[in-house]
């Protein structure tokens, strides 16, 4: 008797949207700490040798994470568990600098860029486990079956507003949002070839003030960040509207994974400003895409249908 072979985990559709909360507000939770304690003074919460690291509390909110899903039922439960999550990792890894050094230097100048990158890891591995296939049938009816569990936890069943699931969305579907106006695009892309400028300009400044290794490769990231985005502005101005927005996406990716990783050891805490930005536009960047795919595709059925 031959044993069944193993399946892939199933994809949850409301999964990206709990990581995106969870991303939210780890961000949120890491800039609202910093601001906190350098407008107070760094206080301790402790006395005598003691002291409360919020890093305790961090983990004290991911405990309750767990729990809420092990122990309740419900999609306000879980996303309650996703943004709880997310604060305590904030909480957390705020305080990597800690562990990273001798001498427990919570100030230690690279922090900024490890938290980062733990970030843009974060990020990546969920597209990768998650994935930009479409969904199988399976998953469709397994999501349709706890979309009915969420709806009877609720007692919204019978409710006439209740609608069954009809298509799992992808990761990319998730994270993007949508455009409404032309202009609106226009701004967009001019945007990111300002970002584009603007970031060539202090790896510039500091190569000729301290030429080396690091100066060098962070140069080198911002001249291919800016030559991308002058081939998604030049594809733009042709009316090729759906190739520029690729280039115009690599390029914001290119300038979140490297060109601002070298930002944030340069800046530390105060370079978050311009990763918000990018990844504003890089929002916006893959709504307009995700726009531009759905009208293909309207396009293509009427032609068909013709």
């Amino acid at each position: 008797m031959s044993l069944p072979r193993p399946r892939r985990p199933l994809r949850d559709a409301d999964g990206v949207r709990r990581f995106r909360l969870f991303l939210v507000a780890a961000v949120l939770t890491v800039a609202v700490t910093r601001l906190y304690l350098a407008a107070t003074g760094f206080p301790q919460l402790g006395s005598g040798d003691l002291h409360v690291a919020h890093l305790l509390w961090g983990g004290l909110g991911m405990l309750v994470a767990h729990l809420l899903p092990m122990l309740f039922l419900g999609r306000a439960v879980r996303t309650a568990a996703a943004v709880l999550a997310g604060v305590g990792f904030g909480l957390f890894i705020d305080e990597v600098g800690k562990f990273v050094t001798r001498d427990h230097d919570y100030f230690y100048e690279p922090v900024a860029a490890l938290i980062h990158a733990t970030f843009l890891a974060a990020c990546v591995f969920v597209l990768l486990v998650v994935g930009r296939r479409p969904p199988t049938e399976r998953e469709r009816r397994a999501n349709a079956a706890q979309a009915l569990a969420y709806a009877v936890a609720a007692g919204g069943v019978h409710r006439p507003g209740f609608r069954w699931p009809d298509r799992l969305r992808t990761p990319v579907e998730l994270m993007s949002g949508t455009t409404r106006t032309p202009a609106l695009d226009r701004a967009t892309v001019v945007a990111v070839g300002l970002l584009a400028v603007f970031s060539l300009g202090r790896p510039l400044v500091l190569l000729s003030r301290e030429p080396g290794l690091w100066r060098g490769a962070h140069l080198a990231a911002a001249v291919a960040a800016l030559l991308v985005t002058a081939v998604g502005l030049i594809r733009w101005a042709a009316g090729r509207r759906a190739s520029a927005l690729g280039a115009l996406t690599s390029a914001l990716v290119l300038q979140l994974v490297v060109v601002q990783f070298f930002w944030l050891l340069d800046h530390e805490f105060a370079g978050f400003a311009l990763v918000l930005v990018t990844l504003a536009l890089l929002g916006r960047c893959r709504g307009m895409a995700a726009r531009q795919r759905a009208a293909g595709d309207a396009d293509g059925r009427v032609r068909v249908a013709a």
